[in-house]
């Protein structure tokens, strides 16, 4: 098994400085992988659609790595429906970056990675579907079933965070929202109790902080919730292989 970390990472909203420190970050440490929970910001429509990939994509060229996506609800799940899903169980969007589409799995440095990401746009109302929304955000059950059946899974990416897992969010919102979203978390809390994955790694609430789920088995899913975009200590970390329980530490981010 590898000796590399794996470096994950929560929400960047397309944020160009951001994503490129936290590649330099990750490349210093080390890893060649590196894992994204969703609101990475692809293929966002407008003038400067594709830029910020493009230039993700030349540095992750030059350096030999590979950055896979987890999608979040702010990601276009339109082009992300069109990719093919290949042999590793990744769907190609550029050269060295991928996608890990919901339901789906693929191995990283020797660990069972399975993904479910997606959330509920508790701003919906206020954006355009097609433009900064999509109607496909949220993970479905046909998608929590298929990862079920597919068996264990080292680690668990998600954009929303299992519903066990207490959050308090500094948002006004209307119970109705408020009820809408935790359907989401509520899907995602039956597969962490079906599939008792040893770590899951989630985004979406821009807030860092650590939740163990006990299971009746007596095992334990330890939640990582990861900070957004400029939180230099919160949005990534970085996972050992090898190691049970892994080995999780902070990486420190710099903005370019």
């Amino acid at each position: 098994m590898s000796k590399r970390p794996i470096s994950i990472f929560g929400d960047w909203h397309s944020h160009v400085g951001w994503a490129l420190g936290s590649i330099d970050a990750a490349f210093k440490a080390g890893s060649r992988t590196l894992i994204h929970v969703g609101d990475f910001g692809l293929d966002f429509p407008g003038k400067n659609r594709g830029r910020y990939e493009k230039k993700l994509n030349m540095v992750l060229v030059e350096r030999e790595m590979m950055l896979i996506v987890s999608p979040g609800n702010h990601d276009n799940h339109d082009t992300i429906s069109k990719l093919e899903v290949q042999d590793d169980g990744l769907a190609h969007f550029r050269s060295n970056i991928k996608v890990l589409p919901r339901g789906d799995r693929t191995i990283v440095e020797g660990l069972t990675i399975g993904g479910l990401g997606g959330a509920y746009s508790v701003d919906q109302k206020y954006r355009t579907e097609g433009k900064d929304y999509w109607s496909a955000e949220e993970p479905t059950q046909q998608e929590a079933d298929r990862l079920v059946a597919g068996g264990r899974v080292d680690i668990l990416t998600t954009h929303d965070v299992p519903a066990s897992v207490p959050m308090k969010s500094d948002l006004k919102l209307p119970a109705d929202v408020i009820a809408r979203a935790e359907k989401t978390r509520i899907l995602l809390d039956e597969v962490v109790r079906a599939l008792r994955p040893p770590q899951v790694f989630a985004g979406h609430w821009h807030q860092r902080c650590i939740h163990e789920i006990e299971h009746e088995n007596g095992s334990v899913t330890r939640v990582d919730v990861l900070a957004n975009e400029l939180y230099n200590m919160g949005n990534g970390v970085l996972v050992w292989p090898g190691v049970t329980p892994l080995r999780i530490e902070p990486l420190k981010i710099t903005t370019r």
